[in-house]
C-alpha cells in the first residue's frame, strides 16, 4: 500500500460526503451504484451529442433502454429518476422541432457543476498519490476533462461492468440511498470527541441522518446489517459507540483504491485524447 494511501482515502471520503451533504435530490433519487453509472452515461451522451443526429444526445427512452440492458433499474424507476433530476434543475426537456414526440433532455450547467464537484475529491486524493494537480486545474478550466472522464467511465462500464462487481461485499452499502456516503463518513471519522478508542467512534444516527437527508431508521438499519456482517460492533444505542473492525477498513481501502485507479486511467486517457 502507498504510504500516503490512508491519508488520501480520508481526504477523498471527507470531501466527497461534504459535496452530497443535504443534497436530497442526488441522495434519494437512486442508490450510489446506479447514480454513478447513470450519471456518467448521461453526461457522455450529452457531451457527445451531434445536432441533427437522432442517435446521439440524451432521451428518456435511450436512458431507460441502457439501464434495462445492463439490469440497473426498470423503465418506470429510471423514468422517475430522470423526472427527479429535471425537477432538481439538473436536466431540462426540449422537444425536437421535426418530431415533438421525442423527449430530448439537456444537461444543465447545475449538473455540470455538481459533476465536477463530485470528481474533485477523487482528484484531490490522487494528487497525494500521483501528479494530478494539473487535472484539478483542467477540470475547473472548462468541460473537456469532465466530458472525457464521463466517456471513459461510461464505456468502461459497458465493456467491463461495475467496479462493485469486483468487490461484491460493498453492495451492502452501495445498494442503499446514501449508503456509501454513510460508510465513508464512518470510516474517516477522526475529529476530537468523535474518536472514543482506537477502533471505536461516536457516530450518532440522528446527526448522520440529518447530514444526508435520510431517516434515522435508515442509518440504524444499515449499521445493524453491517454488524450482522461482522464489519462493526454496536456498543451503545443510537450510534454512541461504533467499533470498526479490520475487514471494513480493508473493504473500503480495496474499493476506493479501485475507484482511484480507474479515475487515474480516465484522466490519462482523456488527456491523451485532448
Amino acid at each position: 500500500m502507498h504510504p500516503e494511501f490512508r491519508a488520501a482515502r480520508n481526504v477523498f471520503a471527507r470531501r466527497y460526503v461534504a459535496v452530497l451533504k443535504g443534497n436530497k435530490a442526488l441522495i434519494q433519487m437512486a442508490t450510489d451504484e446506479v447514480r454513478q453509472v447513470v450519471g456518467a452515461y448521461v453526461l457522455d451522451r450529452h457531451f457527445s451529442h451531434i445536432p441533427g443526429d437522432l442517435s446521439t444526445g440524451v432521451t428518456v427512452s435511450d436512458v431507460q433502454a441502457f439501464c434495462t440492458r445492463h439490469t440497473l433499474a426498470g423503465h418506470n424507476r429510471i423514468g422517475s429518476l430522470l423526472n427527479l433530476l429535471r425537477e432538481a434543475g439538473y436536466l431540462r426537456q426540449r422537444k425536437e422541432a421535426h418530431d415533438r414526440r421525442i423527449k430530448r433532455l439537456e444537461v444543465t450547467q447545475a449538473a455540470i457543476t455538481v459533476g465536477k464537484r463530485l470528481l474533485t475529491p477523487f482528484l484531490l486524493a490522487l494528487s497525494l498519490l500521483e501528479e494530478a494537480n494539473h487535472a484539478i486545474a483542467q477540470l475547473e478550466a472548462d468541460d473537456r476533462l469532465l466530458a472525457g472522464i464521463s466517456r471513459f467511465l461510461s464505456r468502461h462500464f459497458v465493456e467491463h461492468g461495475s467496479l462493485v462487481d469486483l468487490v461484491p461485499d460493498i453492495r451492502l452499502f452501495m445498494s442503499r440511498n446514501a449508503g456509501y456516503e454513510i460508510l465513508l463518513r464512518l470510516i474517516s471519522t477522526d475529529q476530537p470527541g468523535e474518536v472514543l478508542a482506537e477502533r471505536t467512534v461516536h457516530f450518532h444516527y440522528g446527526a448522520v441522518a440529518e447530514y444526508f437527508g435520510v431517516s434515522r431508521v435508515h442509518v440504524r438499519r444499515l449499521l445493524e446489517d453491517a454488524e450482522q456482517a461482522g464489519y462493526v460492533s454496536l456498543h451503545a444505542p443510537g450510534g454512541r459507540a461504533v467499533e470498526i473492525h479490520a475487514p471494513l477498513s480493508e473493504l473500503v481501502d480495496t474499493f476506493v483504491s479501485l475507484q482511484l485507479a480507474l479515475l487515474l486511467e480516465a484522466v490519462k486517457h482523456s488527456s491523451s485524447d485532448a
